[in-house]
């Protein structure tokens, strides 16, 4: 009785994008269409392959010095904030998942939305409303580096200080800096994203295909945080 006691106080950390949700195809119908809505002239232009990847780089918060003017020109013309009203649109959901989530609070689990912030100011929520995911969750928390990351996590290991913790990310490189070991780290498998070979010598590292492989880690909690006894 204890055991079960123990396990249904499980807190699951569900990244958005690439997780969840496919929004790698709407990042790039939804560029083209700010650009060919705000500025149709560049579409057939030799401009176009610049502008483009100058938004690009800028909704990835990789923007560089060299495309800054361009940048200038697409936030006076409204072809960014054409870009995040288009963007939630195209967002389509990954299969199971969000049976995977109803299933997992159903059961009484503590489910939270953790995610990178988008380089528009609180964009990600935005997305998270418009594509009707975000009363999903029961918390909602977004980062916007590495240190922002670590912090949040820190925060939620403090609310939740003796409870098992399942991480779903498709993007593994966040998960090495994490140590804590009453933390299952789960890599979500994407086309996108490169495996981090070291995680795999870790016990509390698995990588799954499919987002239904999650119910069955949570009927399996035992073997990963109590070693199946």
């Amino acid at each position: 009785m204890d055991t079960v006691t123990v396990l249904t106080m499980v807190v699951y950390l569900f990244d958005f994008d690439g997780t969840l949700v496919d929004s790698h195809q709407a990042v790039e119908k939804a560029l083209r269409l700010a650009i060919e809505r705000t500025m149709p002239a560049v579409i057939e232009s030799d401009l176009y392959d610049e502008y483009y990847t100058a938004l690009f780089l800028f909704i990835k918060g990789k923007l560089t010095y060299r495309h800054l003017g361009v940048i200038h020109e697409l936030v006076a013309q409204g072809t960014i904030h054409e870009y995040y009203r288009l963007m939630p649109r195209f967002i389509q959901d990954l299969p199971h998942a969000r049976r995977v989530i109803r299933t997992l609070r159903k059961a009484g689990r503590t489910v939270i939305s953790f995610s990178g912030e988008h380089t528009y100011p609180g964009g990600k929520v935005i997305f998270l409303k418009k594509t009707n995911w975000y009363d999903e969750f029961d918390m909602v928390i977004t980062f916007r580096s590495t240190r922002d990351m670590l912090q949040k996590f820190q925060a939620v290991r403090e609310l939740y200080p003796e409870d098992p913790i399942v991480w779903v990310d498709d993007s593994p490189g966040r998960f090495t800096y994490i140590t804590d070991e009453n933390t299952l780290l789960v890599q979500k498998a994407s086309p996108y994203k490169h495996d981090v070979a070291l995680l795999f010598e870790r016990e509390n590292f698995i990588k799954i295909k499919s987002l239904r492989e999650i119910l069955d880690i949570d009927e399996r909690l035992t073997e990963f945080f109590e070693g199946g006894d």
